[in-house]
């Protein structure tokens, strides 16, 4: 729920917005239904993808080395956010991913980040094909626009390098409510059985 709004501020400012032409022009809040279904896709897709993971792999190879990533994580967050305060796209991403993956190290402990990482590099693939295809990658015109000088101004393919952040940011909130779920049904369980 914090995507929604954050997304109907950032059309109204046009910082980001959608190209009419492809889509079916049913809009909720200024935004199409195709972005209220992509928030609702994409996050169950990427959770999906983390949970296989934990199925087949129920050890990451990361966990050992976890805390370096997240702290690594955190530094660059924090420099890209005060080095492009002036951005508002790249500020609001990069701080708040590097308040939440502070308080994933410092405050929360979660032992579960080594195969969140391992399965935000897995999702990267789809990632690159899906996010692609919005901003132009098979398309004459893109179908989510950017206004770059609310970004880095820097692509990997047709995808601002923001939208990593972005995509990091939110799918560490789904996993961190999916996690939170999954101990207080296991704990609940342990209390009633």
């Amino acid at each position: 729920m914090l995507f929604v709004p954050w997304d109907v501020w950032f059309t109204t400012k046009s910082i980001w917005g959608f190209n009419e032409r492809y889509t079916m022009g049913i809009y909720i809040a200024n935004l199409p239904i195709e972005e209220w279904l992509f928030f609702i896709a994409v996050p169950f897709a990427c959770a999906f993808i983390y949970e296989v993971l934990n199925y087949f792999l129920p050890y990451s190879p990361l966990r050992p080395i976890q805390d370096k990533i997240t702290s690594a994580l955190i530094l660059i967050s924090f420099v890209l956010s005060v080095l492009f305060v002036d951005r508002l796209y790249t500020f609001t991403t990069f701080s708040l991913l590097c308040l939440l993956l502070i308080w994933h190290l410092l405050i929360n402990r979660s032992d579960y980040l080594g195969q969140f990482f391992l399965a935000f590099v897995i999702i990267q693939i789809p990632f690159l094909l899906v996010n692609g295809a919005l901003t132009g990658l098979f398309t004459e015109e893109p179908i989510v626009w950017y206004n770059n000088a609310e970004n880095l101004n820097l692509r990997l393919l047709t995808i601002p390098v923001d939208d990593i952040g972005y995509n990091m940011l939110m799918l560490l909130i789904v996993i961190t409510i999916l996690e939170q779920y999954k101990v207080r049904r296991f704990s609940g369980a342990l209390t009633v059985g």
